[in-house]
């Protein structure tokens, strides 16, 4: 369990009281993780003073997908071309490179998404700390000291750019894999959703985490704990990405789950002395 009172550097602190909430049993593992989904849609849905929050990181999120995608259809032709310096003849390659195409678009649509939702999170910093904080105290969570307008963004960019660091190479080289042997998108493209996933709840469940002051090692090491509970989360908002109305919430949605999935997580561990 981390607190606002643990010295700079930190990674634990004393646990909480027990009046503060009850621990569950068991390890909270996947099926913990896409419960804090759905919960954190159904949350959302049931505090309409929420909403206008809400909308913040929704439009930014929003405009910075729409641009770099724009861009990236622009592109996507010059990645084939790159690819296949020499075109073929025939109905076959003709084949070939319409796959590739089609391809090569869905791998900029998924970076263009992965670098939207990557950034709109730090510059929306201030309204999602508002709503975590908002879910942690209807939860029974300590309120925790106020941080800073820029010290937020800064810590909520050094989670983005980490996850953008570990994402991107990844997908990069997934995409052209999937671009050169094309039989090989029928595994490549669940890995990158599996890669984008765990990215996507890394950054989501690190933002309830980096308003207690968290250093990024602790937080990495907490989700590394956690990695089931994660994992199942990541897989719940990559299922719900697949629904285009659920995806315009999944910034607020997503870091409202986040943060009961934390409180949960933290209350677990409190009880196992595994925060210490």
């Amino acid at each position: 369990m981390i607190t606002p009172d643990a010295p700079p550097g930190s990674p634990t602190a004393p646990a909480r009281r027990p009046s503060e909430g009850l621990a569950p049993l068991a390890r909270p593992g996947f099926g913990a993780g896409l419960k804090a989904v759905l919960g954190g849609y159904g949350y959302l849905f049931r505090t309409p003073d929420l909403w206008p929050l809400a909308l913040v990181p929704t439009g930014i999120a929003l405009v910075l997908t729409i641009a770099l995608a724009v861009v990236g259809v622009k592109l996507a032709p010059s990645l084939v071309e790159l690819i296949v310096k020499e075109p073929g003849t025939g109905a076959l390659w003709t084949a070939l490179m319409v796959v590739l195409r089609i391809l090569s678009l869905a791998v900029v649509l998924v970076a263009a998404l992965a670098v939207s939702f990557g950034l709109a999170k730090p510059l929306s910093g201030p309204a999602l700390e508002r709503m975590v904080r908002r879910a942690e105290a209807d939860l029974g969570a300590p309120a925790w000291p106020d941080v800073g307008f820029f010290a937020d963004m800064w810590r909520a960019l050094q989670s983005s750019l980490l996850a953008l660091a570990f994402t991107l190479p990844i997908l990069l080289v997934l995409g052209v894999v999937g671009l050169v042997f094309a039989p090989a998108s029928v595994v490549v493209v669940p890995l990158q959703l599996a890669v984008t996933a765990l990215a996507g709840a890394w950054d989501l469940c690190d933002c309830p985490l980096s308003i207690r002051g968290v250093p990024v090692a602790a937080r990495i090491a907490f989700v590394r704990r956690n990695l089931a509970a994660v994992m199942g989360f990541g897989s719940g908002l990559a299922l719900l990405s697949f629904l285009p109305c659920a995806l315009l919430l999944v910034l607020p949605a997503g870091v409202l789950g986040a943060a009961r999935l934390v409180v949960t997580l933290e209350r677990w561990e409190a009880t196992k002395g595994l925060s210490r």
